[in-house]
Formats: C-alpha cells, structure tokens, sequence
C-alpha cells in the first residue's frame, strides 16, 4: 500500500495544477501566460514524481508480501514432510530420525540423521566400511555426524 503522504503529494500538485490552468485560461498577456506555463509543467511533474513513488513502494511492498507468502508455504511444506519420521534410538546412544511404517508406501526405510532434521533438512545417512567395537559406523553425509549404532540392535522394520 503506498505512503498515505505520497497520495497525498500526488493530489496536491495534481490541485494545483488544475489551479494553474484555470488561471491560465485568464491570462492574456503572453509573457504571464509562459510563467504560468512552466509553472503548470513543473506541478505536473512533481505529481508524476510522486505517483513513480508510490508504484516503487507498492511493488517493494508486493516483493515482500511474496517472500513472505513463500516463507509460510515452506513452514507447512516441512511441517508435514517431518510428520512422516520419528526419533529412534539406534543403540549406543545414537539418535536418528526414521521414516514412520505407515508413511513409508514405496520407499525404503531409512535414517536421517538428527542434527539435519533439526535444522529442517533431511539427510540420509550412508553406510561406511568403517569398523568401530561391534559394528560399522554410519555417517551423515551433510554434517559428517558419524553413528555407531552397533551390531544387531537395529530393526529397520520397526
């Protein structure tokens, strides 16, 4: 919405403009006439001055509303994806976020790594070769959070 000051500029020299060129019409003398003339010019320009003004506003104003209407679709985008996972314990007190039985349908299950999720991200965390006491350590490959979740205390089906 524009400046009410800025309306309210462009209706004051768009007054006196009509004034101006009420008077105009009056004059006779042609050296009168060109004073009043640039006179009218000079209002009507400060009336469009303003006018440009308040669109510049107008459409900074439309820019922030879209941002911000793209802000709110991304909360409720993120608010239901992470409805779909629940924080699981993975043993040895690693933490993970696991996709949820029902929310599964065609994809396999998975852990997503808690830091990320956190930070309203989901990554999946990867299988290393890397042995560590009974099992192999996972990693996040966004944070680099490592999980040693040991041996035969997951059940990815759960």
């Amino acid at each position: 919405m524009p400046d009410i000051s800025s309306i309210a500029t462009i209706f004051t020299s768009l007054k006196a403009a009509k004034d101006l060129a009420e008077a105009m019409v009056d004059l006779r003398d042609a050296a009168a006439f060109q004073s009043k003339l640039l006179e009218f010019q000079s209002k009507l320009i400060d009336a469009n001055s303003a006018a440009c003004a308040a669109q510049d506003e107008r459409s900074t104003l439309l820019q922030r509303v879209s941002a911000l209407e793209k802000e709110v679709a991304d909360f409720k985008a993120w608010d239901t994806r992470k409805q779909r996972y629940e924080l699981k314990n993975l043993g040895y007190a690693a933490l993970a976020y696991m996709l949820k039985k029902e929310a599964r349908g065609t994809e396999p299950p998975h852990w997503v790594c808690a830091n990320c999720f956190e930070d309203e991200r989901v990554s999946i965390v990867q299988y290393t070769n890397v042995r560590k006491g009974e099992g192999f350590v996972w990693i996040c490959p966004t944070c680099k959070s490592t999980f040693d979740p040991g041996t035969g205390t997951i059940n990815w089906l759960d």
